[in-house]
């Protein structure tokens, strides 16, 4: 068997090679639309086999039938069965995820939504927000919105979990055959977001110190040489030298105090400074112990319910996160609030900080800082490479007139930001803020399956300014 079946995948291969490459992703991103499309159907399957009973003939349950039939692993079938549930229920992901224009992926997030009995009653509200988030969203922010929206219609959920998280925290060293084996889970949001800020501090100084070693050796040709350590290497020498540093300075003095950004929306924060008591309108205060400590912190719960009955995008607005974008409760951000030293940053209905300057001709200082909150990573599709690492560039060049504020702003690793320049890309937002790179001939770099998005509230914006530095250009003259 298989000697018959080995040929047939080479010639597979042999079709694949003699493609050119505009053909190899013009099939791919075809390979791509058809898996979409059998998965629907799949999932039509599945759903009219587990309602009718087929599986009864000779199963106990349809987890067991699935196996059999399709011989899958249990995740497998719970992922479908959860899947034909929702498509089931919501055609319109159905006809979404048929037609091509979101991920499998995609509609499995929104069966988290689903899944969760405490809130499945408003996943019919916000479907369609959901829908068109997916289709014009990367996957990792859409998990996002997904989780911050879950937290926030289901806050008792999220309480639980997190206060089982801290009594849970659990961290050991080890060494096991001859090796070093380090575990450690639980805790709060914020204490993971510190963490990791210092991990990823000690991760950037090894890798500058493996630019400087390579320098040091190879001068002005250096950037043809590799570093001497992989990615790997270096994140586990960071973390002995954490070990290190810590053991040289006991009060930890000797480490640097991160600066973690607790990204929350206006609104929420005023609710929760209300609930508290701190501000005074609404009066539903929270007492607080002898310690000092929330009494009840369940009572700081938000209703995002009531808003989403006559706003169905209204979580959208809603932030209360870490800027690595793990959803947080609000008695940490009430903390936080009481004990931290606080940045108040402002955001317009985009989610767009608002200008921190337009003088400058570089993204500094706060400038830059603004940006970082707003993105995680290279804003380039595709690409993970962490904004810490990247730069902050202009949009529009300030030659041409762009200004150093967060509206022409873009955030690029240097791979993408030397591309950018070398391919004279430009970057258009749409209406909810998502970046969008073209081309010199304006086509727009989209993922399969995405249609073209909306991008004339940008266009006319950009236009209105470039107008307006025309007038003030023909006065000066």
């Amino acid at each position: 068997m298989f000697d018959i079946m080995r040929p047939m995948f080479e010639s597979v291969i042999e079709d694949c090679v003699a493609l050119p490459e505009s053909s190899l992703d013009e099939r791919l991103r075809a390979n791509e639309l058809a898996a979409r499309r059998l998965a629907a159907e799949r999932a039509a399957l599945v759903g009219v086999i587990e309602q009718r009973g087929v599986f009864a003939g000779e199963h106990r349950t349809m987890a067991a039938y699935l196996r059999a039939t399709v011989n899958c692993s249990n995740g497998t079938a719970a992922c479908d069965r959860r899947l034909a549930r929702l498509l089931t229920t919501y055609p319109a992901v159905g006809d979404a995820l048929h037609a091509g224009h979101i991920t499998v992926d995609a509609a499995l997030q929104i069966c988290r939504v689903h899944a969760n009995r405490r809130i499945r009653e408003w996943l019919g509200v916000v479907v369609p927000v959901l829908v068109e988030l997916a289709e014009h969203t990367p996957h990792r922010e859409f998990a996002d919105h997904v989780s911050g929206l879950i937290a926030q219609l289901d806050q008792d959920g999220a309480f639980t979990d997190m206060d089982d998280s801290i009594d849970g925290r659990s961290a050991t060293v080890v060494e096991v055959g001859g090796e070093v084996a380090i575990r450690a889970h639980g805790g709060d949001p914020v204490q993971a977001a510190q963490l990791q800020t210092v991990f990823d501090a000690f991760v950037e100084g090894e890798y500058r110190d493996d630019l400087a070693a390579r320098r040091a050796e190879h001068g002005e040709d250096a950037d043809r040489f590799p570093l001497s350590r992989t990615g790997a290497q270096r994140r586990f020498d960071a973390l002995v030298a954490i070990f290190a540093a810590a053991a040289g300075s006991p009060d930890a003095s000797g480490l640097p105090e991160p600066v973690v950004h607790l990204v929350v929306d206006d609104r929420t924060t005023h609710e929760t400074l209300v609930r508290a008591g701190i501000a005074l309108p609404g009066g539903n205060q929270i007492e607080l112990d002898d310690d000092g400590s929330i009494a009840d912190e369940a009572a700081l719960l938000t209703d995002l319910a009531d808003e989403l009955a006559d706003d169905p995008e209204a979580f959208l607005s809603r932030r209360c996160e870490t800027q690595n974008g793990s959803p947080i409760h609000p008695s940490v951000v009430l903390r936080a609030l009481l004990t931290g030293h606080v940045r108040r940053v402002v955001m317009d209905s985009r989610g767009v900080v608002i200008d921190y300057g337009t003088k400058q001709r570089l993204f500094t200082g706060l400038a830059r800082q603004a940006a970082m909150v707003m993105h995680r990573t290279c804003e380039a599709p595709g690409c993970t490479m962490p904004a810490a690492w990247s730069q902050v560039d202009h949009n529009t060049e300030w030659h041409e007139g762009g200004r150093t504020d967060q509206s022409n702003r873009t955030i690029g690793c240097g791979h993408h930001n030397r591309r950018k320049h070398r391919e004279r890309w430009r970057v258009r937002r749409d209406r909810r803020g998502r970046a969008y790179t073209l081309r010199p001939d304006g086509t727009i770099l989209l993922p399969v399956g995405e249609r073209p998005p909306d991008l004339s509230d940008d266009e006319i914006t950009e236009h209105i300014r470039r107008r307006v530095r025309d007038l003030i250009a023909a006065r000066a003259a």
